[in-house]
């Protein structure tokens, strides 16, 4: 392995679309046209990557080239097959894709997406606060629960990119509830802001298999994003076994190279039990959110830092 520290910088993206006239102008993304800008101006001032030369850097001590950029894209949205590939293919930009499994082999839609698209469903974000507040009422004699106001002061904290009750929302429905009352009360909530079926809703959302291999036969790096985008170091021993396993038979499925497999954790969220599981498991480095250059070596292959694109020029 490598022993001298390199650094090159990796940019995360998620929503790649035209947003402002779509049917949820609200969804947090990049529009495309801000992406095709950010690119350009990429091309003037770095040299873009693959994850296969990041992993040779590490692993068989080759050299980066100066101001290095590799490209990622998050959670497998069609908008990476129909917006960005043919835009990367086009100038010959490589690109890293994370999907995660369940709701391409299910053909559903991970709670966290429906989130996604609850919150972008209205401006009023106090309305979904406020349904909230009430389910957990309505279920507070079957589970063992804290008042609504007490979630709301522990989690409602503003960040960088939300907003206190935006805050609140993602925690209490990704994390802080016991997960059979967080997938029921999102189910709730997207059927009530949301005018889809799941399955019709799924199709349009997410990549299908041979939207994969076309961009896999193209050049284009495929890795894990788990199999159903769990918070990682929250699940028991089992459950993480469980979830890595099955998304390694994804990973099996839509990839020749599974010599090289990178994960890209789950809300950036992993601790030392997921490493040693992920090293057993024959991954080769992970990248998480922390922001920052990625400092590569082989002490740190597995908690790469990245870049958000809102921390560049669109």
């Amino acid at each position: 392995m490598n022993k001298k520290m390199t650094s090159c910088k990796i940019i995360m993206y998620h929503y790649v679309r035209p947003i402002k006239n779509s049917p949820f102008p609200n969804i947090k993304g990049l529009e495309l046209e801000g992406f095709k800008r950010q690119i350009e101006f990429f091309q003037k001032q770095f040299n873009f990557i693959s994850m296969y030369e990041i992993l040779d850097c590490i692993y068989q001590n080759k050299k980066l080239p100066p101001n290095s950029i590799l490209l990622t894209f998050d959670d497998g949205f069609k908008d990476h097959f129909q917006h960005v590939f043919p835009f990367l293919k086009k100038l010959e930009i490589p690109g890293a894709f994370f999907p995660p499994a369940s709701p391409i082999v299910e053909n559903c839609i991970l709670d966290v997406h429906k989130i996604h698209f609850i919150l972008a469903s209205t401006n009023n974000y106090q309305l979904i606060v406020d349904e909230i507040f009430k389910l957990i009422k309505q279920f507070s004699r079957d589970f063992e629960l804290e008042k609504p106001e007490d979630y709301f002061s522990k989690l409602a904290i503003a960040n960088r990119f939300d907003s206190k009750e935006i805050v609140f929302i993602k925690r209490i429905l990704q994390r802080n509830l016991p997960s059979p009352l967080r997938s029921k009360i999102t189910d709730l909530l997207f059927h009530k802001f949301i005018h889809k079926s799941e399955q019709e809703f799924s199709s349009q959302l997410y990549m299908n298999l041979n939207e994969i291999h076309e961009m896999s036969q193209s050049g284009m790096y495929f890795g894990s994003h788990s199999y159903s985008h769990q918070w990682l170091s929250y699940l028991s021993p089992k459950e993480l076994e469980n979830e890595i396993e099955k998304s390694l038979k994804f990973c099996n499925d839509i990839s020749s190279d599974t010599q090289n497999l990178v994960m890209c954790y789950p809300y950036g969220d992993f601790d030392q039990k997921v490493i040693s599981k992920l090293i057993k498991s024959n991954f080769k480095a992970g990248l998480s959110t922390k922001v920052g250059d990625s400092m590569i070596s082989n002490t740190n292959i597995f908690s790469l830092e990245r870049y958000d694109t809102n921390d560049f020029p669109q």
